[in-house]
């Protein structure tokens, strides 16, 4: 009883933050906190974050509830998608209804090729640092990255497994740029209660390989005090979301 009680105010306490604080880091972390709770009574807190006026937090709240994996998450997460406007927001919406629907996650489909409004072709490749199997990091990753990048109109992402020689002979003759993204997945660090994830990603020109730059989302999440996967996961993709929000931007400018 003791423990429940705990729990109940660990919950309340979560949900007020997620609904009042000012700070939306603050809001952030809550809502991440409150999916990885297991407690049914964090379900409407998180559904009601769908409406945060700031893009982080919504997407931390559609992410909480794919790992809550309470059924009433649905059908909150089906009505927001239907009416967010954020690409990030309503990607991080589908895969949680994906994981709610199926019971279960997986990596990519197969990228559609590119089409005659494509402007840039991108292939991705993962470096898992993080000690965990590459069979849990690499799909989660190369998911997340994928489905961030074609969420932008003229982007084509290359299939896992081309190689230099398929890559050059689809560029070639087409107006198309070609990049690189090369994620490195850092090990978690636990340290003072908190969770810290660092997943690293450099940007190439494709299929020369000339090294454009280099970026290293860091995200914090509090209260995670030992080894959290979900968690882990959760920071990983929003890094790498993070990661292709700043390559989307530099492309923008050349």
């Amino acid at each position: 009883m003791p423990t429940r009680s705990y729990a109940d105010q660990r919950t309340s306490y979560l949900a007020e933050q997620l609904k009042s604080n000012d700070d939306y880091r603050v809001r952030t972390q809550a809502a991440l906190a409150l999916g990885a709770s297991a407690d049914d009574a964090a379900t409407k807190p998180l559904c009601d974050a769908l409406t945060d006026a700031n893009t982080s937090v919504r997407v931390a709240a559609a992410a909480a509830l794919g790992r809550l994996g309470k059924p009433a998450g649905l059908a909150c997460l089906q009505r927001a998608e239907g009416r967010e406007q954020s690409a990030a927001v309503k990607s991080q919406m589908q895969k949680s209804i994906a994981t709610l629907s199926s019971g279960g996650g997986g990596g990519p489909g197969a990228p559609p090729p590119p089409g005659a409004d494509t402007k840039y072709y991108v292939a991705i490749e993962i470096t898992n640092k993080s000690g965990r199997p590459e069979s849990e990091i690499e799909p989660l990753v190369r998911a997340a990255i994928q489905s961030k990048i074609l969420g932008k109109a003229g982007y084509a992402v290359a299939p896992k497994g081309e190689t230099l020689a398929q890559g050059k002979k689809i560029l070639s003759g087409k107006k198309m740029r070609g990049f690189y993204l090369l994620a490195t997945v850092e090990p978690a660090m636990y340290q003072g209660g908190n969770l810290t994830q660092v997943v690293r990603v450099s940007m190439w020109t494709y299929p020369a390989k000339a090294l454009q730059g280099e970026f290293a989302p860091k995200l914090t999440q509090s209260g995670t005090p030992k080894k959290d996967v979900q968690s882990e996961n959760i920071l990983m993709k929003m890094c790498v979301e993070s990661a292709v929000d700043t390559f989307h931007k530099i492309v923008a400018s050349l």
